[in-house]
């Protein structure tokens, strides 16, 4: 029981710290005029082509979990997870050397 409440600890934790870093890097950004129009088109190209690949993922990992019984729908969860928040980040370096 206790692991549970770690667990949400964590979730909770990790959502507060995240958004506050979020609200910080954009003030911080905004003061530094990064927030303009190239910021706008690498975010929007990089999520864009993080969802194909996600999409690709999902299907993939799907067809796993039906295949294999052994394995849980939390773990095909956390690749699909991992494989759009990995794919974005991947994404963000390639436009910003793009452009």
């Amino acid at each position: 029981m206790i692991d549970t409440y770690f667990g949400l600890f964590g979730l909770l934790g990790g959502l507060i710290i995240g958004l506050s870093g979020l609200y910080w890097g954009n003030k911080l950004a905004g003061k530094k005029r990064g927030l303009d129009e190239r910021h706008h088109l690498i975010r929007t190209k990089a999520k864009s082509s993080s969802w194909i690949i996600t999409l690709a993922a999902v299907y993939v990992l799907f067809a796993v979990a039906i295949l294999n019984p052994g394995v849980s729908l939390a773990f095909v969860l956390a690749m699909i997870i991992l494989v759009q928040l990995g794919s974005w980040c991947c994404f963000l370096f390639y436009y910003q050397t793009k452009y």
